[in-house]
């Protein structure tokens, strides 16, 4: 177990990085969609038309949350919403050319955001890097039971 001296350095410097990432990921990103939008316009993209429940159920979050960022991405001309023939109920969503557009440039600028990012680190720092933060991600999608006495 990590000593408690620098798990506080850790944490400190964790704060300044995820609010200065934040900052530029926000400055360069959001004029073109939001994160969750272009979440959104990649399933579409990768999978095809989508229901929203199952879209909703990919990136966790409610069904009335991907009504609220599609509406958005419909109004920009990014996404259709689309009848299902057989039964009327079931609305899928539809990536456009348009949304396919947004969704490349939104890749471009996120990949020269990230290089911006980690520009100056070896191919041994990012390989630790990458390592590292799959292990956080394991820890925070599987939490460990802590025992309390």
């Amino acid at each position: 177990m990590p000593n408690k001296q620098g798990l506080t350095e850790l944490e400190e410097l964790y704060i300044q990085v995820q609010r200065k990432v934040s900052t530029q990921w926000h400055k360069r990103l959001d004029s073109l969609v939001s994160g969750s939008q272009a979440l959104i316009l990649r399933i579409l993209d990768r999978n095809g038309p989508q229901k929203v429940s199952t879209i909703a159920e990919r990136l966790d979050i409610t069904p009335g949350a991907v009504t609220n960022l599609s509406d958005k991405l419909i109004a920009c001309g990014y996404a259709n919403r689309n009848r299902d023939t057989a039964d009327r109920r079931v609305v899928h969503l539809e990536i456009t050319d348009q949304g396919r557009e947004i969704l490349e440039k939104y890749r471009e600028v996120l990949k020269s955001t990230v290089e911006s990012i980690f520009v100056g680190l070896s191919d041994d720092d990012i390989a630790h890097l990458t390592r590292i933060y799959q292990q956080v991600l394991a820890n925070i999608e599987q939490p460990r039971e802590e025992n309390i006495l």
